[in-house]
């Protein structure tokens, strides 16, 4: 294993080779499912030591044969896989990328440690005002983060389907500019525990790979399958938040 080079995730070139071989964090983990309930596909994303990050799924007849390896948050050595460029019909990628990752049944993952260099999580934030050219566009999630500003109870409704679902409604602000977000079902029902078992305030919210949509007329931020939330994290993003509010309180009073 070790005639093989480690590669970065930006070196990364699609169906330029198969024997590919990172040491990556696995940062998130979740299975797209279809209408009766039937994984699809098993999806990652993985970051590396210079903060690249990046979307990989495998068909899951193979992730049976590798699940136990997969644990979030762990690092690996990922080797041998395919890299390909997403189509352009291919839409609601995890972030504005080029590229992904196809695992395979050829596809090899060693658990590794003491590689506490790469981040536990990597985040491109939009700024507020931009949200709008995001709802424009249905090609990729978007990562946002912001100061909680309201929060509304858990909602039950009932979908087209007349299926009854949950839905909890908030607002977050950079300081400059709010924006609404709705999220659904389980991650409703987590976030809504989040907030209760929040201890500092206020509250710094991350939410990663959510998507930006116009509803009806407005543009909001919802949850999908790819989509984190974040109370709080120890990240620069919610430390600057953090700042600049105690700078704002400072001259006010």
């Amino acid at each position: 294993m070790d005639e093989i080079p480690y590669q970065m995730i930006s070196n990364l070139r699609p169906d330029a080779a198969t024997d590919w071989r990172l040491q990556v964090r696995l940062t998130r983990m979740w299975r797209n499912m279809n209408r009766n309930a039937e994984t699809v596909s098993v999806n990652f994303i993985f970051v590396d030591a210079l903060g690249g990050r990046i979307h990989a799924w495998m068909p899951p007849q193979h992730f049976q044969q590798l699940e136990n390896n997969f644990l979030e948050v762990e690092t690996y050595v990922v080797r041998r896989f395919v890299v390909r460029r997403y189509l352009p019909m291919q839409n609601g990628r995890c972030f504005e990328n080029d590229i992904y990752i196809q695992l395979n049944h050829m596809t090899e993952v060693f658990v590794i440690g003491g590689v506490d260099y790469i981040p536990p999580h990597v985040f491109q934030f939009t700024d507020f005002d931009a949200i709008v050219d995001a709802a424009r566009q249905n090609q990729y999630l978007i990562d946002v983060v912001g100061i909680l500003q309201a929060v509304g109870p858990i909602t039950p409704f009932r979908n087209k389907y007349n299926v009854q679902e949950n839905s909890i409604q908030f607002t977050i602000t950079d300081m400059h500019t709010s924006t609404k977000v709705i999220f659904y079902n389980e991650m409703a029902q987590s976030f809504d525990q989040a907030v209760r078992d929040a201890v500092r305030h206020p509250i710094i919210v991350i939410i990663s790979s959510c998507k930006a949509k116009f509803m009806p007329d407005e543009p909001k931020l919802t949850d999908s399958a790819p989509t984190r939330f974040f109370i709080n994290e120890n990240h620069e993003a919610v430390e600057d938040l953090r700042n600049a509010l105690r700078l704002a309180d400072y001259f006010h009073n």
